[in-house]
């Protein structure tokens, strides 16, 4: 399972954010059945090691910063399994905590704050105005990456409660990973671990 330039290679998603509403969740899902074989007919099974976790929150061309006026902020995670999404961006109404690190099919997640989300907060010190802020919350690491035994991984964007988006943005992910054989023992222990 080491972290090596032999085995290493990259994944990634993207999704525009068109001014998202408060308090929703916006995603898209990535197949990564090729990589995976939970349920070999002979031997070893194959999981996707993910070993880094890479965000971005930018406008839609992917090239420049969110723009100045953007009051939003949201967490941007990604997530094994089925949830609900599909390959096209879609709205899900999601349960309390899903984005947390309580949920143990979370992979990685980071806050994002605007240049202007501090606009409304201020005034209890909560954040400068026109300064963007990111927060790293979770993230698998090379010497324990998370291993995916199921078909689909998840970018999802949850907005803040109290803030809508101002702008339409873009959010993108690119991972690191490898694909590893594991025992029959450690999969079906994986198995029961990423169930939505």
């Amino acid at each position: 399972m080491a972290y090596t330039l032999n085995d290493v290679f990259y994944l990634d998603l993207q999704f525009d954010l068109a001014s998202p509403a408060v308090n929703t969740e916006t995603g898209k899902t990535m197949d990564i059945s090729s990589y995976i074989e939970p349920t070999p007919k002979t031997g070893s099974g194959t999981g996707l090691a993910i070993y880094k976790v890479h965000f971005d929150w930018s406008d839609t061309t992917g090239n420049s910063t969110v723009g100045n006026d953007e009051k939003g902020a949201g967490r941007a995670a990604l997530i094994v399994g089925n949830i609900g999404f599909g390959s096209t961006t879609s709205l899900v109404a999601m349960d309390d905590f899903t984005l947390s690190n309580s949920n143990q099919n979370l992979i990685a997640s980071q806050d994002f704050y605007g240049p202007h989300y501090g606009d409304q907060v201020t005034a209890v010190g909560l954040a400068t105005p026109g300064i963007a802020y990111e927060q790293e919350i979770q993230m698998p690491s090379t010497e324990v990456p998370f291993v995916a035994v199921r078909n689909a991984l998840n970018l999802v964007w949850g907005q803040n409660p109290s803030q809508a988006g101002t702008t339409t943005t873009n959010i993108s992910v690119r991972l690191e990973v490898a694909q590893i054989k594991l025992s029959s023992r450690v999969m079906s222990q994986l198995l029961r671990t990423q169930t939505a």
